[in-house]
């Protein structure tokens, strides 16, 4: 019997050991992590900040600035299409990521495309993250006249008196796509006076251009050739002549008698003005100090003036200031002044928070009494940074 206990005790013990053995490997088992399944990248959403809606018909390519609403992975690299709006098939291709910054889509074979609507889409991994769908706009612009002046807003002329350094062609358009591109030129004889090329800002306009030596010299005497292009068309031409207009003789009339009229008061002489001046200050005396055409970017103030005799008391003027063709300050007075000759001037400063003045071509006129503005042109230079010296090994 005691044996057949003692059998019985070490199976029972056997058993015990081999289920808590067991127990041990399950939990173990339980606890074991289950394999690493990656969650799937879902790529952001993508908006396009100032995106044309409108192209010119002569456009060969669009600029686009994708911006990502939400983080974009590293690993996802979009795809964009070029296609005609409801179709298809694809014009042009290629890839973008958030690093290369703005999305450049050259048309095919760099060439215009006909007018219609266009849309360009964006995709990854088959998903669509964004698109923009813009226009290639008929090419109906055109320029309706183009016209001769002293200033942006003064009125037409024919001719330019002799000595005229500054004038403006100014022109009246319709039609036109923003961003028309047109060039404009100026002729004497076989010399180019001056170019101007730019973009129209809107659909239709007046708009002035200035022209001018860059040495600032008068222009000479003769005939000049205005030709506008716009959109790669001619589409303005304006012929014009520098120089004083000779003085017609009288014919000869037969002697008679005449009974002398009252005498009436002469009108004083008009004012004459020596040509105007463009200065970086002026003397007590209200002479210019250093005039000269060109200002370093650092300028805080310019004056601009002209010394006259046959003044009156009560001789009115007026300036207008124009920066690049724009006007930036208009201003006047009344000479009050006895002895009839003086400096009639007017200046321009920077303001608080920037008090240099902004680099351009500057234009001026005087205007005294309605009379012929005097005008004056001087050069603003743009700063620029300076190159860092090269390092050289020790």
């Amino acid at each position: 019997m005691g044996a057949q206990r003692k059998s019985r005790f070490l199976s029972l013990a056997v058993a015990v050991l081999m289920g808590c053995l067991l127990g041990l490997l399950t939990a173990c088992a339980s606890t074991t992590p289950s394999p690493f399944t990656p969650t799937p990248l879902i790529p952001p959403q993508v908006t396009f900040n100032a995106a044309p809606d409108t192209l010119c018909q002569v456009a060969t390519q669009i600029r686009l600035a994708p911006e990502a609403l939400d983080v974009w992975p590293i690993t996802v690299k979009a795809q964009w299409t070029l296609s005609r709006e409801g179709e298809s098939a694809v014009l042009s291709q290629g890839e973008w990521q958030p690093g290369m910054g703005e999305l450049f889509v050259a048309f095919p074979k760099g060439a215009a495309l006909p007018s219609g609507r266009y849309t360009l889409t964006l995709r990854a991994d088959g998903v669509v993250l964004g698109e923009h769908t813009f226009a290639i706009a008929e090419d109906t612009a055109a320029v309706t006249s183009l016209g001769l002046a002293l200033t942006p807003s003064g009125p037409p002329l024919t001719r330019l008196s002799g000595g005229t350094q500054h004038f403006y062609l100014r022109y009246t358009y319709r039609g036109a796509c923003p961003g028309a591109p047109y060039w404009l030129t100026v002729r004497h004889q076989d010399a180019i006076i001056c170019t101007h090329n730019a973009t129209l800002p809107q659909a239709e306009g007046t708009e002035s251009v200035a022209c001018y030596r860059k040495d600032g010299a008068p222009l000479e005497d003769g005939d000049y050739h205005a030709e506008l292009t716009l959109m790669g068309r001619t589409q303005h031409t304006l012929d014009f002549t520098v120089g004083d207009a000779p003085t017609p003789i009288p014919p000869a009339t037969p002697t008679a008698t005449v009974t002398p009229a009252p005498t009436a008061t002469p009108e004083p002489p008009a004012p004459v003005c020596a040509p105007p001046f463009a200065a970086a200050g002026l003397t007590p005396a209200g002479e210019p100090f250093l005039p000269q055409q060109r200002f370093e970017w650092y300028s805080q103030v310019i004056y601009v003036g002209t010394r006259c005799e046959g003044l009156s008391p009560g001789t009115r003027w007026e300036s207008a200031w124009y920066r690049n063709g724009v006007n930036v300050r208009a201003a006047g007075g009344v000479w009050n002044e006895t002895g009839g000759s003086g400096v009639i001037w007017d200046s321009i400063t920077g303001i608080p928070g920037a008090p240099f003045l902004l680099p351009g071509e500057y234009t001026v006129t005087l205007t005294l009494d309605d009379t012929a503005p005097l005008t004056a042109t001087f050069r603003l230079i743009a700063y620029v940074r300076p190159e860092p010296a090269p390092t050289t090994e020790p």
